[in-house]
């Protein structure tokens, strides 16, 4: 299997897979002291991170999201739901699940994450579109949404 993507091109050997993809947009100005965040922010760099994951039969979006949930919550990773679920069609007709969520990064900033759940083929498809939380996340939301609902 051949994996490409703009210049980047690799063969990749018998037997591997692909378990991860990170995407970087382009890097923001400071963010300054405010109702979201504990201290000055060095520009961040919104981005998309996508997992692929082998699931058993009859495991649901639903179910794979709670999942996720709870090794955030046995991690200790400080998180509230950013918005309720929300299930949607994707272009190639799969059902895929939308969720939302506010957690703590590494250096105490808020961060603010789009998520795309969707299992195929055994497979599930996790894409999640970060940026801190509040003005920045906001500005960035539909270009997330339109990069979400483009998976097939």
């Amino acid at each position: 299997m051949r994996i490409s993507f703009g210049t980047f091109s690799m063969e990749a050997p018998e037997g591997w897979s692909l378990s991860s993809i990170i995407m970087s947009g382009p890097i923001d100005e400071a963010i300054k002291l405010g109702p979201t965040t504990a201290r000055q922010v060095p520009g961040f760099q919104r981005n998309l991170i996508t997992t692929f994951e082998e699931v058993g039969e009859g495991v649901t979006n639903e179910a794979y999201v709670d999942r996720q949930i709870e090794g955030l919550r046995q991690a200790g990773v400080p998180r509230q739901e950013g918005a309720k679920p929300l299930k949607i069609k994707l272009g190639s007709g799969a059902d895929g699940l939308l969720t939302e969520q506010v957690i703590q990064g590494a250096t105490g900033e808020r961060v603010r994450q789009m998520q795309l759940v969707f299992i195929k083929d055994g497979i599930a498809h996790t894409a999640i579109a970060s940026h801190l939380d509040g003005a920045p996340f906001e500005s960035a939301r539909a270009e997330f949404r339109r990069l979400l609902e483009s998976f097939q």
